[in-house]
């Protein structure tokens, strides 16, 4: 690799690379280790939801419906995500009951406790219709029962504006004449259909669908369907979270931080996954009260509010191992978007910043192809003479490199720098919410898919053809790199064609920015060449 040519080929075959790679974890790679089992509670509830007896909450960002027989959160819909662009009937649901399973469930178990047994509480509840008001900043939701000893329980569900975040809170008020005591279990459980959002990415790379939860040494790790069928999931840790992501979204049930609990998952004999926390065991003495408090997170992965939700819930929104580079892309985008409005806009925006932080790397590849290119008739003549001892070749060039004070290294180190940018960009662009069905101009309606006319990709082959133009030519390079030079522009064009059009746009930008550095470096050092001329006529 030691000339821009070899450089582009590189960077050619580390993205191939990647995605091959990318394709090799999904099918091979090694499963997670497990922990040793812990004993886990069983919520046992699997009684049909009757719909017409459904406790029905409304906000701002979200319709949810409660069944008050266990009080288990069994509808949850968004108002702002239309589940095919343009069509703003339907509406991206996530938890369900109607023709499938995806449900929150929470319970307390315990002697006279309203899960204790089959069938579960019924709770009462003052009305069937709850809506958060335009001048309202949060919206409780209590539900009663009272059990036969004289212990009240009282299921308060709390919604907040602008929050895809509701908080659960147990007001348990032990009035019997024996001191109680209760566990608390909170899960999820969900059959194994695809949502509807499971839109293939670049050569067919699929978004990832199951569990999610945080291991006691880690932040996050996920666990598909199949690894679950194959081997449970038991661990124990203090605070933490567990759920289910898919596409853009994820529902997440949140223990009190400072909480010792059970981590248990595991795929049920009628095919759904369940995965849930069971909390220690709670006194409440005689006479006393006691309060049990935990979250649940259902919506879109929004950066901000899974990082205020839980530690390690933002991961869910899947960077891979470029999160570092993807984060701050996020979040520039975003600041972009805060004023252009335009998410195509930011993507250009993005990619000036970038290039711009990068010029500095990048001047000195372009003095470098331009030395080269001033070198191309002595290294031709070494070529000639010593074309046939390739190591004295090698010797020679080494040493007209030192002479001309030319780096044959110089154009390598920017190629590197923009690979996990690229990769960090492509992650981006594909897990982030704001940019589905996100329009740009024209055309292109929605920057998280690929080009539906392809122009993007041609333009941006054109582009790299243009930059191939000007690299200068390596009399050492054998024919077959020279060949495989010559036709990267179509290769990366075909390439690009299944990328999402946001993607491309980035690329073409960042090959016309580097064009137009390219030239203005050029320019600038045949300048002050020709100054140094006059100078020493002058003399």
């Amino acid at each position: 690799m030691l000339e821009s040519k070899r450089g582009f080929l590189f960077l050619a075959f580390a993205i191939l690379s990647f995605l091959l790679y990318q394709a090799w974890q999904k099918d091979y790679a090694p499963k997670p280790v497990k922990t040793a089992p812990v004993e886990s509670a069983a919520l046992t509830s699997n009684q049909s939801v009757a719909k017409d007896q459904l406790i029905t909450v409304t906000t701002d960002l979200m319709k949810y419906q409660i069944d008050p027989v266990g009080g288990d959160l069994v509808y949850a819909e968004t108002l702002n995500y239309n589940l095919r662009q343009n069509e703003s009937e339907q509406k991206v649901v996530l938890f369900d009951y109607r023709d499938r399973v995806y449900q929150a469930k929470s319970a307390l178990l315990g002697n006279g406790a309203p899960d204790n047994q089959l069938p579960r509480a019924s709770y009462n509840v003052d009305q069937m219709s709850f809506q958060l008001g335009d001048s309202q900043e949060k919206l409780m939701v209590p539900l009663r029962w009272q059990n036969q000893a004289g212990t009240s329980f009282l299921k308060t569900f709390t919604f907040e504006r602008g929050s895809y975040l509701v908080e659960l809170e147990y007001l348990i008020n032990n009035q019997s004449d024996n001191d109680r005591t209760y566990n608390f279990i909170a899960e999820i459980v969900r059959d194994q259909q695809e949502t509807g959002l499971e839109d293939k990415g670049a050569l067919g790379m699929s978004p990832f669908l199951g569990m999610a939860y945080s291991p006691e040494d880690e932040v996050y790790e996920k666990v598909s369907f199949e690894d679950l069928a194959e081997e449970e999931v038991s661990v124990s840790r203090q605070g933490g979270w567990v759920g289910f992501i898919q596409h853009y979204f994820v529902a997440a049930w949140i223990p009190q931080q400072s909480s010792n609990v059970s981590i248990n998952a595991k795929i049920l004999d009628n095919k759904n996954a369940k995965i849930q926390f069971v909390e220690p065991t709670v006194s409440v003495p005689s006479k006393t009260t006691q309060t049990i408090k935990a979250s649940l997170y259902v919506g879109p992965k929004l950066l901000e509010q899974l990082e205020a939700a839980a530690p390690g819930l933002n991961k869910t929104m899947d960077l891979s191992w470029v999160w570092w580079i993807g984060i701050p892309l996020y979040k520039l985008l975003n600041f972009f978007y805060g004023f252009l409005a335009n998410w195509g806009l930011a993507i250009i925006m993005v990619t000036i910043t970038v290039k711009t932080i990068l010029y500095p790397l990048s001047k000195k590849q372009y003095k470098s192809a331009h030395a080269m290119r001033k070198m191309q008739p002595k290294m031709q003549r070494l070529k000639e003479r010593y074309g046939d001892d390739k190591q004295r070749m090698q010797q020679e060039m080494m040493k007209m490199y030192k002479e001309e004070g030319s780096n044959p290294f110089g154009g390598c180190l920017p190629m590197l720098l923009q690979f996990p940018i690229f990769i960090a960009l492509y992650y981006v662009l594909f897990e982030a919410v704001e940019l589905r069905h996100a329009p740009f101009f024209g055309w292109i309606q929605d920057l998280s898919v690929q080009d539906p006319y392809f122009v993007l990709p041609l333009l941006m082959g054109a582009s790299m053809y243009l930059m191939q133009k000007m690299q200068p030519t390596s009399p050492t390079m054998d024919p077959m790199q020279q060949k495989m030079f010559q036709y990267l522009p179509v290769f990366f064009t075909v390439f690009m064609l299944f990328f999402p059009a946001g993607l491309v746009l980035y690329w073409l930008c960042n090959n016309l920015i580097s064009i137009a550095q390219q030239q203005y470096v050029n320019k600038k050092i045949e300048k002050d060449e020709a100054l140094g001329k006059n100078k020493k006529k002058k003399k």
